[in-house]
């Protein structure tokens, strides 16, 4: 079951609505309760042994799940692992409880008027209920179209929250508790004898984690020529015996400016498909009637929330949609994989710095950037020179890429919210690799549910992140920065591992990265006629033209950029704060009609 919806009243007494399990539900403490599981349950034969179930007898997810929290209550889900949310109903303490994964991969919505609580693992399903209001959390808004976001229950909805990340969350009759079952340490370590140590590990699980996410059904990869793709190549083929490899290239005839981090991708996609006979690469371009415009309603509605740049998902809609053409029930990514098993290990660098081992430093600055004065002044200023100043918190770089008015961020404290939170608005990274790290993934999976959510409904496919599985994740943030980094060798944990498996050379020695939708441009030229009107739509909402700067984004439409070349010098207005803004005030304007 990937989703549920239900609903439960804490009176005994009332008749007339008495609740409502979600039809997906087992029965639990002895038909006194029961447990409801979306997703999947990882290292169940472990989970299993735990709780002195039977050898040899299969039990489903969702019955696993329900004998955990007959066996260990409300700290039930600190022994699971997987993308799951669960909601349970404890009828001899009459309490609801709902947890998801720590990584975030699914969450629950919910919403509480006096002893009702109504909860769902999607906002579409939650909304569907006539009851639940719909009020737009101004706050939230704000905090995105900033970035700012953070590891919390909020949501774009004013009386809707979502679970917590890591936490389980009890509801009774007298009120709400939440119990933290898991928290990253960034004390925690692991040292190996040899550097091989740290490969053969990281391999194994790697492996692990592909083997869980390939019993939800035949899968296929959203890849790249880059490592993370090639990552899980190598670990789907020994249990397929052929794979889908689907990568999306820009549209024939549009204008790719020359731009950092664009590179063609059909070369190594090429190499490892060669390298790997049951790799079936498939090159696939945006279909003529894609969405492009920011006001997205198939997109909007399928997740009941803005997207800060729709395009990238419109550009990416068309491989998902193949995948589940070829048969996959869902597709693989390489999410957090840049955090995680690919980090590139370069906040060693200004770690070097702060423990003085100057030779180390050197060596590390002079190899990583072979020699190239260009490429050794920018490792310097980069990852030195910004990393070690204090973040500035400054208003001019936030407004360059967020659509908001200056009065609001004013008004709303952006600044010492922003602070608060350590979001820079320029995007520094701390001298502290694993901390950064740590705080980037929390910051990120606040937000992850809802973006996976809304990818599921809108592409009509399940997705799935292998390189955010949570015991490879808290692996590679325990293991030393030198494991990252290693005689200039950047991402030296990911080549080494690819390496050993006998992918190219030309994708393992690669110190290119590539770019989604770089013909961005031509694509939004498609739909400028229509962003007058969407303009004045936006004026007629009382929020929206309170919140987001109108009158800017009047000026970026009436100067719009006379070719590819010259938006590409102008992209964090056109594409990031445009797109947003338009994005925000389409589900401001919807929101408003639904009501």
């Amino acid at each position: 079951m990937s989703e549920f919806t239900g609903s439960v009243f804490f009176d005994p007494d009332n008749k007339q609505y008495p609740g409502a399990a979600p039809a997906c539900a087992v029965s639990a403490w002895r038909g006194q309760g029961w447990v409801a599981l979306a997703g999947r349950l990882d290292d169940r034969q472990s989970l299993a042994d735990a709780l002195g179930l039977p050898p040899g007898e299969s039990f489903s997810d969702s019955l696993l799940a329900a004998r955990a929290l007959e066996r260990w209550g409300n700290d039930a889900p600190r022994h699971l692992l997987g993308d799951f949310a669960l909601a349970a109903w404890h009828g001899p303490e009459r309490q609801l409880i709902l947890a998801g994964d720590a990584m975030c991969m699914r969450t629950i919505y919910y919403w509480r008027d006096r002893d009702r609580v109504i909860f769902s693992t999607s906002l579409p399903g939650l909304l569907a209920v006539p009851d639940v209001p719909r009020v737009v959390n101004e706050l939230f808004v704000v905090d995105f179209l900033a970035q700012n976001f953070g590891d919390d229950d909020a949501t774009f909805y004013r009386d809707i929250y979502k679970l917590d990340p890591g936490a389980c969350l009890m509801l009774t009759a007298g009120g709400k508790s939440s119990r933290p079952f898991h928290c990253f340490d960034p004390e925690r370590r692991i040292r190996f004898k040899r550097d091989q140590d740290y490969v053969d590990r990281a391999r194994e699980l790697l492996d692990r984690a592909v083997a869980d996410r390939l019993r939800e059904g035949p899968a296929a990869i959203m890849g790249s020529g880059g490592l993370d793709s090639a990552c899980l190549a190598v670990a789907v083929l020994p249990h397929v015996a052929t794979l889908p490899f689907l990568t999306m290239l820009p549209e024939p005839g549009q204008p790719c400016p020359p731009a950092p981090g664009y590179i063609d991708e059909t070369p190594f996609v090429a190499a490892l498909a060669a390298a790997f006979p049951a790799l079936r690469a498939e090159f696939i371009t945006p279909p003529a009637q894609s969405e492009w415009g920011p006001d997205n309603w198939r997109l909007l509605t399928a997740g009941a929330i803005p997207y800060r740049m729709p395009d990238q998902i419109a550009w990416l809609d068309a491989p998902a949609r193949r995948a589940a053409a070829l048969g996959a029930t869902h597709y693989l990514t390489g999410a957090i994989g840049n955090h995680t098993l690919t980090w590139d290990g370069l906040r060693y660098l200004p770690m070097l710095f702060q423990q003085r081992r100057w030779p180390t430093l050197l060596r590390e600055l002079l190899l990583t950037s072979r020699g190239q004065p260009r490429a050794l002044a920018g490792l310097i200023k980069n990852q030195l020179y910004l990393a070690l100043r204090q973040p500035r918190f400054d208003e001019a770089t936030l407004l360059a890429t967020c659509g908001l008015k200056p009065s609001i961020l004013r008004n709303f404290d952006m600044m010492g919210r922003l602070r608060q939170r350590g979001n820079d608005p320029d995007f520094r990274l701390a001298v502290d690799g694993r901390a950064w790290r740590i705080a980037a993934i929390r910051r990120n999976r606040a937000r992850r549910a809802d973006g996976m959510n809304m990818l599921r409904a809108y592409q009509g496919i399940g997705n799935s992140a292998p390189l955010g599985d949570l015991r490879l994740v808290e692996f590679c943030l325990a293991i030393p920065e030198d494991q990252y980094l290693r005689d200039g060798d950047t991402r030296w944990l990911a080549r080494r591992l690819l390496r050993q498996a006998g992918v190219p050379a030309k994708i393992t020695e690669n110190r290119q990265r590539g770019r989604q939708h770089p013909e961005w441009f031509a694509h939004m030229q498609r739909v400028r006629p229509s962003l007058p009107a969407q303009l004045d739509r936006l004026r007629r909402s009382a929020t929206a033209s309170r919140l987001l700067d109108l009158d800017r984004l009047e000026r970026l439409i009436n100067d719009w950029p006379k070719d590819a070349v010259t938006a590409e010098t102008r992209r964090d207005q056109v594409q990031v704060l445009l797109q947003g803004a338009f994005s925000v005030g389409a589900f401001i304007a919807w929101v408003e009609g639904t009501n």
